[in-house]
């Protein structure tokens, strides 16, 4: 068969590997390294291939870590002036190990893409230790290096639980705003229903449109206190409320909870979990006001439900079902 081969990205070297490779660099660097060392460096490359592209890689994160070497060397060096008997020869160089391995696995972290299908759910640990949850048909990006931790929602709802690190600016960026907090827990969700909303849990965050390198933000952050929600829409002025939390989280527990909701948001609402397609058929149907509990992807059980409370007819074709009045029936023939 003719055709182009595509190249195959290579895996991550394993966090084993790349803690190894991190404390050979950091002893190269010493100035007290072994005289043998050289050696024993060349004998681990030549184990494996995943040696040698950590040991690079880690190489090239020494080099663009210089900076912060600097100051972690000037900080050591007063703590060694106020504590000598207690340094150790050897602490320089863990210091530089374990400084250098942080960095490193945050280079490892770079435009990685984390993704769930519809009706899916996933929970991951990013490098720094922060929990990351994500909704259903949902799509981030994650690009950490040494000055911010940085995640774009390309689409969905994502609720974060942000480690703190002071020096470390944690951003997420969607639908052209910043995120921006430290040890936080808020959700942000970017879909076709709900343009931009961006709910705080616990903390502080600030919201603000991402300026062009050139000019100025056009306008000034926004600070959400906990239990706020910023919902920013093309069709619509920018708010901010208070909506019911345990409404807003049901969907980490797998469900969907509506309070006098209209039944054509109920349905797209719906929607999100499923790939069965809901819709109603006018709009006097769509203002139907819905209420309850429902389970996240379960459209049948929906359906059921509310063509029962409120006597609709539910017309079936595929995967789509459309929600509707039934007909009015024809008034008896007249008898001759």
């Amino acid at each position: 068969m003719n055709g182009t081969r595509q190249p195959q990205e290579r895996p991550v070297p394993s966090e084993k590997v790349r803690a190894e490779a991190a404390a050979w660099v950091a002893q190269l660097h010493d100035e007290q390294r072994n005289p043998d060392l050289e050696a024993r460096v060349h004998a681990w490359l030549g184990e494996s291939e995943d040696h040698r592209r950590a040991f690079n890689r880690m190489t090239h994160v020494w080099e663009r870590t210089g900076e912060i070497r600097m100051r972690a060397s000037a900080d050591t060096s007063a703590a060694r002036t106020e504590r000598r008997s207690r340094f150790t020869p050897w602490a320089g160089t863990l210091a530089a190990t374990l400084l250098l391995a942080v960095v490193a696995a945050l280079y490892f972290w770079h435009d990685n893409a984390v993704v769930t299908r519809v009706g899916q759910q996933q929970v991951r640990l990013l490098p720094d230790g922060t929990r990351v949850v994500l909704n259903t048909d949902t799509r981030i990006e994650v690009d950490y290096d040494e000055r911010a931790r940085r995640v774009r929602l390309i689409r969905g709802e994502a609720w974060f639980e942000v480690s703190k690190h002071p020096a470390w600016p944690f951003i997420v960026s969607a639908y052209g705003q910043e995120i921006r907090a430290l040890g936080t827990s808020f959700i942000v969700r970017h879909d076709d229903i709900q343009d931009l909303s961006v709910t705080l849990v616990e903390g502080r965050i600030s919201v603000a449109p991402i300026a062009r390198s050139d000019e100025a933000p056009p306008q000034g952050p926004q600070v959400l206190a906990p239990g706020q929600r910023l919902v920013i829409s093309r069709n619509h002025p920018l708010s901010v409320d208070r909506p019911e939390l345990t409404r807003i989280m049901a969907w980490e527990r797998g469900r969907v909870e509506f309070d006098e909701t209209p039944l054509g948001d109920a349905a797209k609402e719906m929607n999100r979990y499923s790939t069965i397609h809901v819709a109603v058929a006018n709009a006097e149907v769509a203002q139907l006001r819905v209420g309850g509990v429902f389970r996240a992807g379960d459209s049948d059980e929906f359906v059921r439900i509310v063509t029962a409370a409120f006597g609709l007819r539910a017309d079936r074709r595929g995967d789509h079902i459309v929600l509707s009045k039934p007909a009015a029936a024809a008034p008896p023939a007249a008898v001759p």
